[in-house]
């Protein structure tokens, strides 16, 4: 059995940076004359493989050795909560930081909702609002509906420390069932029970589309799809789709052609399609992907670069907005051709100003690099040395944990 899946990190990496596509491509007007654009739009295609994924690996770290969770719960929720929120609170402070530049105030919410019509803004009172950035900034946001995060993308965050939570004791249950497959499709029925329900009923605003899209019960079962899967690729069951060049072949088609379905349904089919692209109807492709990954291999020389990017993930959740609201807002300034110090010293007129100049399309790219290549320092010279201060402090007679390899962090 594989030690390590550097494959997996490649994709998980892979994952963070499509999602920074997904959130900035529309900002920009050029976007919509981009042959298949339609491609762009599959965040949640995105999302649920990362949490799928999650499930996997963490089986993989914690209970490989067929015995009890390797390093105990308390352990577990040490490691994983000190890296999730460091990770959540620097992310949030940037947020906070970068939001002067930003002409939206961080009460303001677009209620989030399936039909085309205009967006829907919303200015929490004051009460509200307080209590909003309370839940943000415990990550406890997804719980409220309505509004969104703060840090918009920090919500995969909080819905991933549910999912923590349960992991110590749903995991070992999981991979005690006999019939794995079994319980892999009565997984997908209830994950796909409340988008089926919420359509049939044309439930399609802003309080069903924050429960269904993201509350942590009703995504719970692609976490626990991962978990299984991890039990069916110890079992050797996922040879079936890995075992030849043919199968492998066959099993990429599939997944392409999902993909691209989805992609079509959600720019062009029926409205209920979102709800059902999103949230379920996409997990056999996603199961199939990551067993493709465990089957494929890196050069050992790649081995290192593959685990610094996948260990980076997490932090391109967290820091790719407000890296984007600086970049937008520098590509605006720049195309004014306004000197610095003149915007410096008529600060609030020039933002005001920027908000009606179109953003060119050539910022993007350098967006995506700079992003990608923040987010492994930002690993490895921020989060990583808080996290393991953190750890340190909290499991002082605890042994030693050895360093994390590729595939070890989440």
């Amino acid at each position: 059995m594989k030690e390590k899946f550097p494959v997996l990190d490649i994709l998980r990496f892979a994952l963070a940076l499509y999602l920074t596509v997904f959130h900035s491509i529309h900002q920009y007007p050029q976007s919509r004359d981009i042959p298949l654009i339609e491609v762009a739009g599959m965040g949640g295609f995105v999302t649920s493989t990362f949490f799928v994924l999650s499930g996997f690996i963490l089986t993989h770290v914690y209970f490989r050795d067929l015995g009890p969770m390797r390093g105990g719960v308390r352990k577990f929720f040490v490691n994983r909560f000190s890296n999730l929120y460091v990770i959540h609170f620097i992310g949030l402070a940037l947020f906070f930081a970068v939001s002067v530049v930003s002409t939206n105030a961080i009460t303001a919410f677009t209620l989030m909702s399936l039909d085309d019509g205009p967006d829907r803004t919303v200015a929490l009172a004051p009460a509200a609002a307080a209590w909003n950035i309370a839940l943000n900034v415990l990550l406890l946001q997804v719980w409220n509906p309505v509004y969104g995060s703060i840090n918009p993308s920090s919500w995969s965050l909080s819905v991933l420390l549910f999912f923590y939570l349960t992991f110590p004791f749903a995991a070992p249950r999981l991979l005690a069932v006999r019939n794995k497959l079994a319980i892999m499709v009565v997984l997908l029925v209830l994950y796909l029970v409340p988008p089926i329900l919420a359509s049939a009923l044309h439930w399609f605003g802003p309080v069903a589309v924050g429960t269904v899209m993201r509350n942590p019960l009703l995504r719970l079962p692609e976490f626990f799809a991962g978990i299984v899967l991890y039990g069916l690729y110890r079992e050797g069951a996922l040879a079936f789709v890995t075992a030849s060049a043919t199968r492998r072949i066959v099993a990429s088609a599939f997944i392409a052609g999902c993909f691209f379905c989805g992609a079509w349904l959600i720019a062009h089919g029926p409205i209920y399609w979102r709800y059902l692209v999103h949230n379920g109807a996409m997990l056999p492709a996603q199961m199939v992907l990551i067993a493709l990954c465990t089957s494929a291999r890196v050069p050992a020389r790649g081995e290192r670069p593959a685990a610094r990017l996948g260990n980076s993930a997490l932090s391109v959740f967290a820091i790719h907005a407000p890296v984007f609201l600086l970049m937008i807002k520098a590509s605006k300034l720049l195309s004014m051709q306004v000197s610095p110090l003149e915007c410096a010293a008529n600060f609030s007129a020039c933002a005001i100003a920027s908000r009606d100049v179109v953003p060119t399309m050539w910022s993007l790219p350098l967006y995506l690099a700079v992003t990608a290549i923040a987010a492994v320092y930002f690993q490895e010279r921020v989060v990583a040395p808080l996290r393991n201060l953190i750890r340190r402090k909290l499991l002082a007679n605890e042994q030693p944990e050895k360093a994390d390899a590729g595939s070890a962090r989440v």
